[in-house]
């Protein structure tokens, strides 16, 4: 099924809204018929949904769309509730790319939200597995400010143990 988002933007606006989340999430699978920028448009807004399976599907398509879509990811993690950010950051962490890495640290320092927290450590853990070797260059330049190095690791150790032991693990080996 092909949509033109232009002829077709109010019954797919209206659909997005609809409170069936069965008739939700087929429109969502079925917007790889929208050009992409608009295609972006609507799945990073649907980052902001209270439907966790919305937003997870979302992060899912978003993550297809790789580098281009960081920085856009990152403004999301600096506003919005609680579970925008959380969302933002499971794509974050599918897309695990390097460039990330900065804003998935100042989260994790700022915010006090479990589930956010969860996610930025899970998007944290797959960076570090897919981008070890520059991630331990932008970890040994992070630890250059202790204050800030020995909370964003008490964050983590308490939160995702086995990712603090890997992160210990990359400093022992700078």
């Amino acid at each position: 099924m092909k949509i033109r988002f232009k002829q077709d933007r109010a019954n797919l606006i209206k659909l997005l809204e609809s409170p069936n989340i069965k008739k939700r999430l087929q429109v969502l699978d079925k917007l790889n018929g929208v050009k992409e920028r608009e295609t972006l448009r609507i799945l990073i807004k649907l980052l902001e949904d209270e439907s966790w399976i919305m937003r997870e599907r979302a992060a899912n398509k978003l993550a297809q769309y790789g580098n281009q879509v960081v920085p856009r990811l990152e403004l999301l993690l600096k506003k919005g509730y609680w579970y925008t950010r959380a969302a933002a950051c499971l794509a974050l962490g599918e897309i695990a790319s390097p460039n990330s890495f900065e804003a998935i640290i100042e989260l994790l320092l700022q915010d006090d939200n479990p589930t956010v927290i969860k996610e930025a450590c899970n998007a944290l853990s797959k960076l570090l597995q897919k981008e070890a070797g520059e991630c331990a260059i932008k970890i040994h330049e992070f630890t250059s400010d202790t204050g800030r190095t020995e909370r964003f690791l008490a964050v983590i150790e308490t939160n995702n143990p086995d990712l603090f032991l890997m992160i210990k693990e990359l400093q022992r080996h700078e």
